[in-house]
C-alpha cells in the first residue's frame, strides 16, 4: 500500500497542473451543463470498471502525455479495492474556471460517489473541446 501512497501525490500533481492558476467560478456559456455532467459520469463509469485507458483516451493531449493507464491503475485501484462496489452519485456541483494567463475556459464538476464501504470524491474538468484535463479522486 505504501508504494501507491508515494505515487498518488505525483499523479494528482500532474492532473492539478492543468488547472493551476485558474480562478473558479460559474460555468462559462461555452459549456453545456448537462454535457459536462454526462461526460463526467462517463469517466466515473470507466473508473468503476477499472477501464483506465478509456479515461486517458478522453483526455487532452497534455493529459495523455502526463499519465498512462498503468499509472492511473496504480493510483486508483486501492480506492476501489477499499470502497467496494459503486452504488450511486450522491452529490454534484458544477463549476467553471478560467486560466488567467491564456484566457482558456474549463468546465467541471465535483461529484461524490457512494460505494458499499465508503465514498470517493471526484473532481473532473474539461477544456472547451470537452477533452478531459483533470480527473482527481479523494
Amino acid at each position: 500500500m505504501k508504494k501507491y501512497s508515494r505515487r498518488l501525490p505525483i499523479i494528482l500533481l500532474l492532473c492539478m497542473f492543468f488547472l493551476t492558476g485558474c480562478a473558479q467560478s460559474k460555468l462559462s456559456d461555452k459549456f453545456d451543463e448537462e454535457e459536462v455532467k454526462e461526460q463526467a459520469e462517463t469517466a466515473i463509469a470507466y473508473f468503476n470498471e477499472r477501464d483506465y485507458q478509456s479515461i486517458v483516451d478522453m483526455g487532452s493531449e497534455e493529459l495523455k502525455a502526463s499519465i498512462t493507464a498503468e499509472q492511473f491503475a496504480d493510483a486508483s485501484d486501492p480506492y476501489l479495492d477499499k470502497c467496494g462496489e459503486f452504488e450511486k452519485i450522491s452529490k454534484t456541483v458544477v463549476l467553471g474556471s478560467s486560466d488567467k494567463e491564456t484566457g482558456a475556459d474549463y468546465g467541471g464538476v465535483v461529484m461524490v460517489g457512494v460505494y458499499e464501504k465508503g465514498r470517493i470524491q471526484f473532481t473532473i474538468a474539461f477544456d472547451e473541446d470537452m477533452k478531459l484535463v483533470q480527473f482527481m479522486i479523494k
